[in-house]
């Protein structure tokens, strides 16, 4: 499973109110787009969602977490067992 893909960051959307949720993997592809020289200018973060989402989380965060993930994965698979999320916090 990756784990970046299944946990997410939920955000209020400051048009229309509603909320919407943007996945780690999506963040660090930001910082990605960011790191390779992205032209938008800096005045646009609201307009560029690689602007927006770059800064939501910590990239060594992010990617301590997926390791940490894959070790866990790799050690419950040596018993014939896996990994499993459960439940989830209830939307308000």
């Amino acid at each position: 499973m990756d784990i970046l893909e299944v946990i997410a960051v939920e955000l209020p959307c400051n048009a229309c109110g509603d909320r919407y949720e943007v996945t780690l993997k999506q963040i660090l592809l930001s910082q990605q787009m960011l790191h390779d020289g992205c032209p938008i200018p800096a005045h646009y973060t609201t307009e560029c969602p690689p602007l927006h989402y770059a800064d939501l989380a910590d990239r060594e965060l992010i990617e301590g977490l997926n390791r940490t993930w894959l070790e866990l994965e790799a050690r419950v698979g040596r018993v014939g067992a896996r990994l499993l999320l459960r439940g989830g916090q209830k939307k308000s």
